[in-house]
């Protein structure tokens, strides 16, 4: 081999390698450019793919709600009267108990004329009342005086009376012993006659003096025997004296006078007093009306859960107006708004599953309402307003199955406004 032949071997050994390489670079360099377009284009494919099966396949097969909230009545704590809230005692997600105060609310320029004139008859008859206890009081004595006098003039017209009665009786008793002496000296006249001891005009005198003190005993006897009467009727309270009788029967005319208006008296207080009491009463009930609404305390008439303080402290309400919204949590509801083509597969009383996003949390429902439309009176009485339907969509409202879940679940599904996922039960 000669020098030409080896420089020629070796210029060829280090030319293949060389060759090798190029020809290793070509081809890296063709798959290269081959595979991204490739990749591309698989990529470009399964997104064709994906969007197929989402808009048209899957929703033909799918049960699922396309838009679904948690939902829930609302409470309105209203103010019944107009002012300032002066203390706000909750805040929002606060629990409320029914019963329990939510704000204060004054109102320093409430009307107080139906108490000022409440206030002018109770004072008023207060007045009468003491008017007609002083005139029951000076009545009262006056009939005592006179009821005093009355008894007087009667025990002395008694014992005028009795006084009388015994005159008559000693003068009864002269006369009857007058008689009996006369009726003795007739006897004896008339022996001395038979003796011819006396003429016959004695007999006569002694007889006239008989008959005239028989005619005395017999005034004396009457006179004794009406005062008899008299001392009985005077001893049962009767006056017989003829003395003073126009001064007692002016007595006891005064006394049936003062009798007659102290029962008056006595009927016109206790009617005073029975008014008095009621005026009292309504003064009392209409002062008790003024502080409550002066510093009205605003209670909350269910239990539930506070969403929105509309009127925070500080703020003037006017009457009627809303302080509050709460959510009734024991009424926990979704409003899931299903295609058209699942209408007809649902109806009152179907089986929803409902799951949170965030826990995944699954809960039973029962559908309570099939709209196709939601009126505003409707979304009014719920705490947020109903999502968006397309035309042709179903709105159904569902109730949380209370026995699907324990109340700490109860208590984290209150919360209206979050978005869910629904699905119909086979």
């Amino acid at each position: 081999m000669n020098a030409s032949t080896v420089q020629e071997s070796i210029q060829i050994a280090g030319a293949e390698p060389a060759g090798w390489r190029g020809r290793l670079r070509r081809w890296r360099g063709s798959t290269s450019e081959s595979i991204v377009p490739r990749l591309a284009g698989y990529a470009l494919l399964a997104f064709v793919l994906w969007l197929v099966v989402t808009t048209l396949i899957q929703p033909l097969v799918s049960r699922q709600a396309t838009r679904t909230v948690l939902q829930a009545p609302v409470l309105l704590v209203t103010s019944p009267i107009s002012g300032v809230v002066t203390h706000m005692t909750v805040r929002a997600l606060d629990k409320v108990d029914a019963g329990a105060v939510v704000a204060t609310v004054q109102n320093p320029t409430i009307d107080r004329d139906i108490l000022t004139t409440l206030t002018t008859q109770r004072l008023a008859l207060q007045s009468q009342v003491s008017q007609l206890a002083n005139q029951l009081h000076a009545s009262d004595e006056e009939l005592q005086f006179v009821e005093q006098q009355v008894k007087l003039y009667r025990q002395a017209s008694m014992a005028q009376t009795r006084d009388a009665w015994q005159i008559a009786q000693r003068q009864r008793e002269v006369a009857l012993t007058n008689v009996a002496e006369q009726e003795l000296k007739v006897r004896h006249t008339s022996a001395m006659l038979d003796q011819g001891a006396v003429s016959p005009q004695a007999m006569d005198a002694a007889q006239a003096q008989l008959s005239t003190s028989r005619a005395n005993a017999a005034v004396a006897e009457q006179a004794y025997a009406g005062l008899g009467k008299s001392v009985a009727i005077a001893s049962q309270g009767a006056f017989v004296s003829s003395g003073s009788g126009t001064v007692f029967q002016t007595l006891v005319s005064r006394r049936e006078t003062l009798a007659g208006s102290i029962e008056r008296a006595q009927q016109d207080s206790t009617a005073v007093q029975k008014q008095l009491r009621e005026v009292t009463a309504l003064e009392d009930d209409e002062r008790r009306r003024i502080d409550r609404l002066a510093a009205y305390e605003v209670r909350a008439l269910q239990a539930g859960q506070v969403h929105t303080v509309l009127m925070p402290q500080g703020s003037f309400v006017p009457q009627g107006a809303t302080l509050v919204r709460m959510v009734d949590c024991n009424r926990i509801e979704v409003v899931a708004v299903f295609a058209p083509r699942l209408a007809k597969r649902l109806n009152m009383g179907s089986m929803l599953t409902v799951t949170t996003d965030d826990s995944g949390l699954e809960v039973p429902a029962r559908v309570t309402q099939l709209l196709p439309v939601a009126p505003d009176e409707l979304q009014s009485s719920y705490i947020v307003p109903f999502p968006f339907a397309e035309q042709g969509s179903v709105y159904a409202v569902a109730r949380i199955e209370p026995s699907s879940a324990d109340p700490a679940v109860q208590r984290s599904l209150c919360a209206p406004g979050k978005v869910v996922s629904a699905r119909l039960g086979a």
